[in-house]
């Protein structure tokens, strides 16, 4: 009998064990990149989940010439190396709300609420909410399913093994950005409203003036039953500021916006910009309720006017 009950502790401990290590299930087994990309996407679209953000940005403009020195000072003063904190819930594809620091630029939190693809915005803690229309994200890593679309979006996906992250087994997916998948995230931007009109303005300058140097993304597929744990992106992208003055120029019909420097000179070189950005997801199958947001027209809301005051 003591020999039975010994067997018995010892088989109950070894289950124990394998329960913590995750257990014997891998739901990706066997499954190429292709197929782990799709059984992540199938498992995430409809559910609901917590998403937490981190960003970093950082400015070189030493390649830039031909900028008095002044205005050199002035943007390079004005751009600082930012940092990004967000979180977030998701009940279904078309419900979310997000609270978002990015630090220095902004001094405080501010809520988004995308509800029905309507996006509202808050800088009151919720308090009160302005309405920024219509934005259609895709293309744009805001939800799990936007980040299982960007890699689907990639092309060639790499399998790079299996390893443990956040505690997590998982299987390592990896890709390298296109040299054209700037132009084409900017093209996916649509939608109606202030928001909208402010993003198209900001791709229009940009996919003129911006080069994707290099980056690539890396997923962690959960393997114990296929869902998104985690993401990490990087990128470095030159902006050639002898284009993008020419096509803000050209913004303002042949001359710069009020306060710029009088004479510029024969800019070039370029502002070089590398972002990494880490996207992680939890509580899979939480109950999330998000609710439509009440309108408030005193509401504080996005400079009018758009970019460019039109």
């Amino acid at each position: 009998m003591r020999h039975l009950t010994r067997l018995a502790t010892a088989s109950l401990a070894a289950g124990l064990a394998v329960t913590a290590c995750g257990g014997s299930t891998n739901v990706l087994q066997g499954k190429s990149p292709d197929q782990i990309i799709k059984l992540a996407s199938t498992s995430i679209t409809s559910s609901s989940y917590h998403m937490t953000l981190h960003g970093a940005l950082t400015f070189d403009a030493s390649g830039i010439t031909g900028l008095p020195p002044g205005t050199l000072d002035q943007l390079t003063g004005s751009i600082k190396d930012m940092t990004l904190d967000g979180s977030g819930d998701v009940q279904d594809t078309t419900r979310a709300r997000f609270s978002m620091t990015m630090k220095p630029v902004l001094d405080k939190a501010i809520q988004m609420v995308i509800f029905a693809d309507h996006v509202y915005m808050s800088e009151d803690n919720g308090s009160t909410w302005a309405d920024l229309g219509s934005f259609g994200f895709s293309g744009l890593p805001v939800s799990p399913s936007d980040a299982v679309n960007q890699l689907k979006d990639l092309g060639t996906v790499q399998d790079q093994g299996a390893t443990v992250r956040n505690g997590a087994g998982v299987e390592h997916m990896h890709a390298t950005l296109p040299a054209d998948f700037l132009s084409k995230q900017f093209s996916k931007i649509g939608g109606t409203g202030q928001l909208n009109q402010q993003m198209q303005q900001l791709a229009a300058l940009m996919v003129q003036a911006m080069q994707l140097k290099n980056g690539s993304v890396d997923a962690y597929v959960r393997s114990g039953d296929g869902r998104m744990d985690s993401m990490d992106t990087q990128a470095t992208i030159a902006i050639d500021m002898g284009k993008f003055l020419s096509a803000l120029m050209q913004a303002f019909s042949g001359s710069l916006p009020p306060g710029a420097a009088g004479s510029l000179g024969d800019v070039s070189g370029s502002l070089t910009m590398t972002e990494a950005v880490t996207q992680q997801y939890s509580n899979y199958g939480a109950k999330v309720t998000v609710t439509k947001p009440t309108v408030d027209p005193n509401a504080p809301t996005l400079p009018g006017g758009g970019l460019f005051g039109a």
